[in-house]
């Protein structure tokens, strides 16, 4: 066979362009182009993951595109006929409109909420509609602090299929770490690290190509204690042991400080912390006095401006310290509080939550009323290890074919206890209606941290058995079936992680 030149260069040439128009790009409109698009029947042409790229104006788009699709990532839907302003729908949900490419694409955010799986992707425009698939995936992110490794996990299954886990990436070293937390869109994980000296928060984004991966690192310039994100809004609060920091996150992996404030004098002194959804309400505990106060947190002029608003006792009648958790409710007008004996403890307290209701801002006022309900006692179970609401309302699907159980939106654990005359294994409760508890899991494992599916269909738990590596369960809440996944080597010396801190977020 005799291969001329020139039809060599024509391979090579064809080759070339199927090349670059497989992996080539579009740009990036600039807003006022907008104007120029036409509407049309939408047509959708390919949907494409691009990570979480920062896209500050007009120009080259610089994607990271890896094949899967996780909550909060950022998606290229290329076609036509989606007119200047089309809707956007993935697995039932709104997707913010972010930008527009040349051709007539969109880039939109993944929302938070959507179930997993193979979801309808809508986009809407003159009132017709083009329709594809896309396949979502939902992380559940862990903090093992005694190997200094942040490990993201692919998590499904509830609504009548079997929990499922699997690692997803590879671990991200975070040596000195000491907590974290995730932004509302689930696209970062900020991680509170301590080196000596130095203090810092690494973004670590959730979205990159392959797994997760750092994006960089903050210094900080005091001592944090405490670093929490909302759950509806795109707020930081990192919490000091005299001053706080607020952090804007409207774009997650590119936080905007604002300068530190210090906190009022009858703050310091806590230990125990939540904000509320909007990120506006930081609920401060004290332990040894069984106190909450409530801060309101807003960004004024030029800084943030602190003030106490309410303060109550959450446990009147003890005469220990019993408070050991606190979150605020999907819709922020609760404030639950779990309480209890410590592990060491001789177990006459029981343990139990009390729902602490915050009222409206007086009129003209900026002070808040807290009401405290009726506690609800958990007799047959030892200390209270972690508690979990979850992040957002339930939603049917559009691929939904079948009605939705009434779920539980609340869960908390216990630690086993072998001292005195009733001992009990450690579980994780699910709060039903009523206050009716069921128990979820049982055994002799700890349970440090857990966190709930945007349904509340899912818990997700580490787990410290008494001897192994540490633990992923993924259960069920209305049925007895669960996943579990071990990472790390097994090791005699687990008691050591004991006072390590495990931490776990499951993307909204």
């Amino acid at each position: 066979m005799v291969v001329t030149r020139r039809s060599v260069c024509a391979l090579v040439f064809a080759m070339a362009c199927d090349f670059g128009c497989s992996s080539t790009w579009p740009q990036v409109m600039d807003p006022s182009d907008i104007a120029g698009l036409r509407e049309g029947s939408p047509r959708i042409r390919r949907v494409v993951d691009i990570g979480s790229p920062h896209i500050g104006k007009a120009g080259p788009l610089q994607p990271a595109s890896d094949g899967n699709v996780t909550v909060g990532e950022q998606l290229l839907i290329e076609g036509s006929g989606f007119g200047k302003q089309p809707t956007v729908l993935i697995g039932g949900r709104p997707a913010e409109l972010r930008w527009r490419t040349d051709g007539g694409g969109v880039i939109v955010q993944v929302p938070a909420g959507v179930p997993t799986g193979a979801q309808p992707l809508v986009v809407e425009a003159g009132g017709k509609r083009a329709e594809a698939t896309v396949t979502l995936q939902r992380l559940a992110v862990i903090l093992d602090g005694q190997h200094g490794r942040l490990q993201a996990l692919r998590v499904s299954g509830g609504g009548g299929q079997p929990p499922a886990v699997e690692a997803f990436g590879k671990p991200v070293p975070v040596a000195g770490a000491r907590g974290f937390a995730m932004s509302s869109d689930g696209a970062a994980a900020y991680v509170l690290v301590s080196r000596g000296e130095r203090e810092s928060v690494l973004v670590v984004d959730l979205t990159a190509a392959g797994g997760p991966s750092v994006r960089d690192e903050r210094p900080l310039a005091y001592r944090a204690v405490a670093i929490l994100a909302a759950a509806s809004a795109p707020s930081l609060v990192i919490v000091g042991e005299s001053e706080l920091a607020l952090w804007d996150v409207s774009e997650a992996n590119r936080p905007t400080p604002w300068p530190a404030v210090a906190l009022p004098s009858e703050t310091r002194g806590a230990t125990l912390f939540a904000l509320d959804p909007t990120g506006k309400l930081l609920a401060a505990g004290f332990a040894t006095t069984n106190e909450v106060a409530l801060l309101d947190v807003r960004p004024g002029r030029s800084e943030v401006v602190l003030q106490e608003v309410a303060r109550t006792v959450v446990l009147p009648l003890a005469r220990q310290p019993l408070l050991h958790s606190l979150r605020f409710s999907m819709e922020g007008d609760l404030l639950w509080a779990l309480s209890g004996e410590g592990r060491d403890a001789s177990g006459q307290q029981a343990t139990q939550l009390v729902a602490v209701s915050v009222g409206e801002k007086e009129p003209g006022g900026s002070k808040r009323t807290l009401g405290l309900g009726k506690p609800i006692e958990v007799r047959d179970a030892g200390p209270p290890l972690a508690l979990s609401v979850a992040r957002s309302r339930p939603v049917v699907s559009g691929a939904t074919i079948r009605a939705v159980p009434e779920r539980s939106l609340l869960v908390f654990a216990t630690a086993p206890r072998s001292e005195g005359s009733r001992p009990q294994p450690g579980a994780l409760f699910r709060v039903g209606g009523g206050g009716i508890l069921k128990t979820v899991i049982s055994g002799t494992q700890l349970f440090p941290s857990v966190d709930l599916s945007p349904d509340a269909g899912l818990a997700v738990a580490a787990e410290q058995p008494q001897s192994g590596p540490l633990t992923v369960t993924v259960a069920d809440t209305e049925i007895k079936s669960t996943a579990s996944l071990s990472f790390g080597s097994a090791t005699a010396d687990s008691a050591k992680s004991v006072g390590s801190p495990v931490s776990l977020w499951v993307q909204p």
